[in-house]
């Protein structure tokens, strides 16, 4: 034993010991992995204790799709412990979706041990080049005592905004080194950052002289605890809401006459809905910019941009901001709607009647939307709307909706309406196979809570042993499989292009067909109850069985298969 600073006795233990005392102290309940030899000296301490939980997933990529789940759903970071570089290499998909979406994770990988690295035995390789550009910080652990502090940061840094992953090396001989070691305080910096009033007052005064404002809600919105505030200010000064393209979080509600939809990752799409509007205010927004470069620019020329956000980088960083202002989005926007009142309470009646025009024109556009959902054979595949529409009707009316339905999205995310914060999850940046697995992460901190999982095939496959863990773990989620066997997305790019994959109807590589997947075998196989919807009819009684369920269950919904132009 030895004193620190303070005087008082250090306890002797080993640098696994440490790391999982200070995970205790922190009030971790689970770690999501999939272990392997360098991970022992941490498994065995699982087995000592049953103060924090191992959730074992097969696949590293779907251990942390599930962490990021339970991280979204709780607010709080989740710990991840991952088996060396290949481990991590294995989980850089969903590791990537993490980044851009700002999810706080604590990801960890066992390292080979530090007196063999100049060997360069089976699975070392310098992890930290590969982490770096996924995560806010990483790094590597030296010896035992550095354990503490480390994690210490890394908490600090994964949850102070804007939130994010980062990421630490841990060779096996520093997690089995004793010394003794102290257990640091975490630093935890107020995310109440208020901006400087003097660009409030000149974006107040920009969206006071707007003829045709819109608001753009991002994820910022939703992680800054801000709907209730933002509902206020769209309705202070009449405007009309959209979310950002491929929004992680419910960041607005969707039953709301003022949310116009989710704006799209298609410059030509977005531009439209956008045309008319002189004055956009983008708060916590960080993706305005098209999947495919066409030159086609996503905001109209001439209007005026004023952004809010919690990192600097993200101002000005696609479009010029006439108005930047640094800060916590629900600070700035209860700023915002202390200045404005004086204008609105003079203006009172003219923005009333903007209030109505612009609902009236939302609602119009809701229901030519949903034409499609009245649509169905008796005898044959269904519409993604008329699946999104019975699964609205069938479901709870508070349930939490996981979403990576690609090509059927659009229709989900506008028929399938939601209300509550933290009742939506989706995967930002576009690397398949997040949506399965973070359901099961949401079920998990949300027991009390119906969860719905909609997948297309194509991205159910990327990290399908999911189903397993929610199994093992008797976690209800109903799984419910949008299946059109191909890469639609994929097809619905070459029609756009016009080239000879259009002229020809042949679509190489993206037919998963010959033989088709059985989902509901695969399902079984893992400890699933499912069943197979071919017709309309029968639809609503397998949802309704589904949602009855005490366990996990899955759908596979057989959709239309007409591909669309789409991407450009």
């Amino acid at each position: 034993m030895i004193c620190d600073h303070g005087g008082n006795t250090m306890p002797e233990m080993t640098g696994a010991e440490a790391m999982f005392e200070f995970m205790v102290r922190e009030g971790v309940q689970y770690v999501f992995g999939n272990p392997g030899t360098t991970e022992l000296p941490l498994m065995d301490l699982f087995a000592a204790s049953d103060e924090i939980k191992y959730i074992l997933a097969l696949h590293e990529d779907s251990a942390l799709g599930i962490a990021a789940g339970y991280a979204e759903a709780t607010g709080k970071p989740a710990v991840v412990n991952l088996h060396t570089n290949p481990g991590l290499a294995h989980a850089l998909g969903n590791l990537y979706n993490a980044y851009r979406a700002g999810t706080p994770l604590i990801v960890t990988a066992g390292q080979q041990d530090t007196r063999s690295m100049i060997d360069e035995p089976l699975l070392y390789a310098d992890m930290l080049q590969l982490a770096r550009q996924h995560t806010k910080w990483c790094w590597e652990v030296h010896h035992a005592a550095e354990i503490p502090p480390a994690m210490a940061r890394a908490f600090k840094i994964a949850q102070t905004p804007p939130t994010g992953p980062v990421f630490l090396s841990l060779p096996v001989n520093v997690m089995e080194e004793r010394a003794e070691i102290e257990l640091p305080p975490v630093t935890r910096i107020g995310p109440r950052v208020r901006g400087d009033i003097s660009k409030i007052k000149e974006a107040a005064a920009a969206l006071a002289s707007a003829r045709n404002p819109a608001i753009i809600a991002g994820d910022g919105c939703a992680r800054s605890g801000a709907l209730a505030e933002l509902v206020r200010l769209a309705e202070t000064i009449a405007a009309r809401v959209h979310a950002e393209p491929l929004n992680s979080l419910l960041v607005f509600p969707t039953g709301h006459s003022l949310y116009a939809g989710p704006l799209f990752p298609n410059a030509k799409q977005t531009r439209a809905l956008l045309e008319g509007i002189d004055v956009i205010l983008a708060i916590g927004v960080n993706n305005l910019a098209p999947l495919v470069y066409t030159g086609t620019r996503m905001i109209p020329d001439g209007v005026r941009l004023i952004q809010i956000d919690a990192g600097d980088h993200e101002l000005g960083k696609t479009y010029p901001a006439e108005v930047a202002i640094l800060a916590d989005p629900r600070s700035a926007i209860e700023e915002l709607i202390q200045e404005l009142t004086p204008f609105t309470s003079a203006a009172s009646e003219s923005l009333a009647k903007r209030r109505a025009l612009i609902a009236t024109h939302i609602a119009e556009a809701r229901a030519k939307f949903t034409e499609h959902a009245m649509t169905a054979s008796a005898d044959g595949p269904m519409s993604p709307a008329f699946v999104a529409r019975e699964m609205r009707q069938a479901a709870a009316q508070n349930a939490v909706l996981v979403d990576e339905s690609v090509t059927s999205t659009a229709f989900v995310r506008t028929i399938f309406e939601l209300n509550e914060p933290n009742s939506f999850f989706y995967a930002k940046g576009g690397s398949l196979g997040l949506a399965l697995p973070e359901a099961v992460g949401v079920k998990l901190a949300m027991p009390d809570r119906q969860v719905l999982c909609t997948v297309g095939d194509g991205t159910a496959l990327y990290t399908i042993q999911g189903l397993w863990t929610a199994a093992r773990y008797g976690l209800a989620v109903t799984f419910i499989v949008f299946n059109n066997a191909s890469y639609m997305i994929l097809k619905g790019g070459l029609l756009a292009m016009k080239g000879e994959s259009a002229e020809r109807g042949l679509f190489v590589g993206m037919d998963i067909t010959e033989p088709e997947i059985d989902f509901v075998k695969l399902a079984e196989s893992m400890g699933l109850l499912a069943r197979r919807v071919l017709k309309a009819a029968e639809l609503r009684p397998a949802l309704d069985w589904a949602f009855s369920e005490k366990g996990p269950t899955l759908l596979d919904v057989a959709i239309l298969r007409e591909g669309r132009s789409v991407l450009r």
